[in-house]
């Protein structure tokens, strides 16, 4: 089964990007200001989620973008 070409978003990458870093930003004001833990724990915390984020918007992006050869492969077949 052929993937179907995302035509709702010019720039699919922004949005997500986006919505992890707001996530990553909450996330690390949450432990800053509302969580009592240790500096190593809040340390260990925001070295995780920081750690994780170009991850999450690695594999959430990928879902959204084609690679060229994909993309060529969707052409031809729509062409035929």
């Amino acid at each position: 089964m052929q993937p179907d070409p995302n035509t709702n978003s010019t720039e699919p990458l922004i949005s997500v990007g986006f919505v992890v870093a707001a996530a990553t930003a909450i996330l690390d004001v949450v432990v800053l200001f509302g969580v009592n833990l240790s500096d190593a724990q809040t340390a260990g915390v925001l070295a995780v989620v920081n750690v994780l984020a170009p991850f999450a918007v690695a594999l959430w992006g990928r879902r959204k973008v084609y690679a060229p050869a994909t993309v060529s492969r969707l052409l031809a077949a729509a062409r035929r």
